[in-house]
């Protein structure tokens, strides 16, 4: 192997490394938050909250997706799948909206504990396990998170 010859492979190797270390990063699960709990003149219960996330690419990702299951001291309630076409910029948190309505059977579905809960005004724990699908440089992400929140029967107006 001449000089020439080793000179082109070191270059290229050098070339090849460096373009596989700049691909883009998933997006970073930082918290839930504004996470609400509440009832609806038809009797069914609401859930909300807004789920943040951050960017760390230089270039701004689109979100594709969101699925969300929802549990209630470890029942599930319910499920949010959204298809989404949202984007966020460059280095940034963003947010987004999460909401799954369901009767309240569901929240009681353990009737006794249920009974209890209500009879001394004992909290629910609701918990929020998913992931958000997002993509860079037309690379696609999953991203999971896994969040739980203690919500008093008092604040269910």
């Amino acid at each position: 192997m001449n000089f020439k010859s080793l000179l082109q492979y070191f270059l290229t190797s050098i070339l090849l490394l460096s373009l596989t270390s700049c691909g883009p990063e998933a997006p970073e699960f930082v918290t839930l938050k504004n996470m609400e709990m509440f009832s609806l003149e038809d009797g069914n219960f609401v859930v909300k909250a807004e789920a943040v996330l951050y960017n760390p690419n230089s270039v701004s990702i689109t979100i594709d997706e969101i699925h969300v299951d929802v549990l209630v001291n470890g029942n599930n309630i319910g499920s949010v799948n959204q298809n989404l076409s949202s984007e966020a910029k460059k280095k940034s948190e963003f947010t987004l909206p999460l909401e799954v309505q369901f009767p309240p059977k569901a929240l009681f579905s353990n009737l006794l504990g249920g009974i209890i809960n209500m009879a001394t005004g004992e909290d629910f724990e609701v918990r929020y396990s998913g992931y958000v699908k997002t993509k860079a440089l037309g690379v696609s992400f999953k991203v999971p998170f896994d969040q739980k929140e203690t919500i008093g029967l008092s604040i269910l107006n």
